[in-house]
């Protein structure tokens, strides 16, 4: 039988005070519905929406063919808590990519065997939703004008700076927490 909690059992549950409660109510954030003019949580949900309010590890692909500029990003990447995964070849990214979902994408687009932008379209194909983020020293190539036009969420010029990484890791986790609340 589901559990339904009061509103002061809800808080206790929650262990936050009664206007935070009723803040979370008035924005929409939690779990609710009223009986009469008072408010009522089910217990299992109240679990499901904490569960949903716990940041996720995020798995990032980091495609360059620069090993120093992979082992750069990936221990930014690691730092800020999530899972990388790199190499140094555009083949082998869409090889790692069929086998595997990435929530986000670092790609150069200059590589050994087949350009980044081949590589974007490919990526794009399996999954149009891929957040991809352009790292190229070439930002006024034709090249990187075409990849722009396949719609990746951000470029950076090489060199970057760590800011600049753990600034998409942070916007990619606010996107993904926008849509989760919709």
């Amino acid at each position: 039988m589901e559990e339904v909690l009061t509103l002061e059992e809800a808080a206790k549950y929650l262990k936050i005070a009664k206007p935070t409660l009723y803040r979370l109510l008035d924005e929409g954030k939690i779990p609710a519905f009223e009986v009469g003019s008072q408010w009522r949580f089910s217990r299992d949900l109240i679990d499901r929406w904490l569960w949903d309010q716990v940041p996720r590890k995020k798995t990032v692909m980091v495609v360059d063919d620069e090993m120093l500029i992979c082992m750069d990003l990936r221990k930014i990447i690691i730092s800020e808590g999530h899972d990388a995964v790199t190499t140094q070849s555009g083949l082998e990214a869409l090889e790692i990519a069929e086998e595997n979902h990435f929530d986000l994408v670092f790609l150069d687009l200059v590589l050994p065997d087949i350009d980044g932008l081949e590589v974007l379209k490919e990526l794009k194909k399996k999954n149009d939703a891929q957040k991809v983020v352009i790292v190229t020293g070439y930002p006024d190539s034709e090249l990187m004008n075409a990849a722009l036009e396949l719609g990746p969420i951000s470029a950076i010029k090489k060199p970057f700076n760590r800011k600049q990484i753990v600034d998409v890791l942070k916007y990619l986790t606010a996107l993904q927490n926008v849509g989760k609340n919709e």
